[in-house]
């Protein structure tokens, strides 16, 4: 069963905490906004209006999902709509599920060239990375993982380019594409409830993907967070937080690069040696549950710092 908890109250460490807890903690974030922050993968979050629940992103946890679309049907009748912030696969997990639900999928035009996609790096499918994490991570409900090619019926039924506004009840989610992180990354502006969704624009006290980075488009879409009237910014990863944690995310990724620059500049390392040499993993850790993923995190941050200085003649 859910357990509802205050803003930062989730106790959860890691997941398997998580796994051997009979309770799901989600965070209440204001009267209508919830978020789970204490799992592996992305904070998927919902906000509750008269006309059902919107979902923004989804668990890549089958139980946590199944949680959250009970609550829904609780508290509200069931869930609308799904926005995704992004194509990568802890945030679109749950589409085709929810889908089924009757959800209608929202999401910038561009998830639709990486929906379902995992990073040719990780050397396997879709379907054998997502069965490999349910059981590690969520054993017990593996066996209700979609058929190869069902989640297909999971993408977005409705695109945008620049902006959409949708009116849900007596709420409204002002859909912006803010390019950075990835292509297609959105932000979700809800005024009534003075949060705005970023999806992995930000990630709060947790290692930085750069994966799928556009530096300069990055800094542009954070700079525009910045005019934003809001209290709370639901980032990617991470805990919930104001919006200080704008200036934070600026500055880890400025380190990251100066910390590069000076390589090349001073030690006059090659790219293979600051892949090699350099690493964030004394600076904070990963998400939940993704102790696997630092080297592939910092071996890839390393290569793209260096490739964007050299690329952009920034030294």
């Amino acid at each position: 069963m859910l357990k509802v908890v205050g803003i930062g109250q989730s106790h959860y460490a890691d997941y398997e905490q998580a796994v051997s807890s009979p309770d799901i903690e989600i965070e209440q974030i204001t009267p209508n906004v919830y978020t789970f922050t204490g799992m592996r993968g992305c904070d998927p979050s919902m906000v509750l209006t008269s006309e059902g629940a919107v979902f923004i992103d989804t668990a890549q946890w089958i139980t946590q999902l199944e949680q959250m679309i009970e609550f829904a049907k609780e508290t509200c009748g069931g869930v609308k709509y799904v926005i995704n912030t992004e194509s990568h696969i802890d945030h679109v997990f749950g589409n085709p599920y929810l889908k089924k639900e009757g959800a209608t999928i929202v999401a910038q035009e561009k998830v639709l060239d990486g929906y379902y996609k995992i990073p040719p790096a990780f050397n396997m499918t879709t379907y054998e990375y997502n069965l490999d994490l349910l059981k590690r991570q969520d054993p017990t409900q593996a066996g209700k993982l979609l058929p190869e090619g069902e989640e297909e019926i999971g993408k977005p039924g409705i695109t945008f380019s620049d902006r959409l506004t949708l009116k849900v009840g007596s709420h409204t989610f002002e859909c912006y594409h803010t390019p950075g992180h990835s292509p297609e990354q959105t932000s979700i502006y809800c005024p009534e409830e003075r949060v705005v969704f970023v999806g992995d624009n930000i990630f709060n006290n947790c290692q930085i993907w750069f994966h799928s980075i556009d530096f300069d488009a990055l800094f542009k879409s954070l700079d525009w967070l910045q005019s934003l009237d809001v209290d709370y910014i639901v980032p990617g990863h991470g805990p919930v937080k104001g919006k200080e944690c704008i200036a934070e995310n600026k500055q880890f990724i400025y380190n990251w690069l100066s910390v590069v620059g000076d390589a090349i500049i001073n030690k006059g390392w090659t790219r293979e040696e600051c892949i090699q040499r350099i690493n964030f993993a004394d600076r904070c850790p990963v998400d939940i549950g993704q102790p696997d993923c630092m080297e592939y995190i910092s071996t890839n941050n390393a290569r793209i710092a260096y490739d964007y200085l050299v690329r952009k003649g920034s030294l």
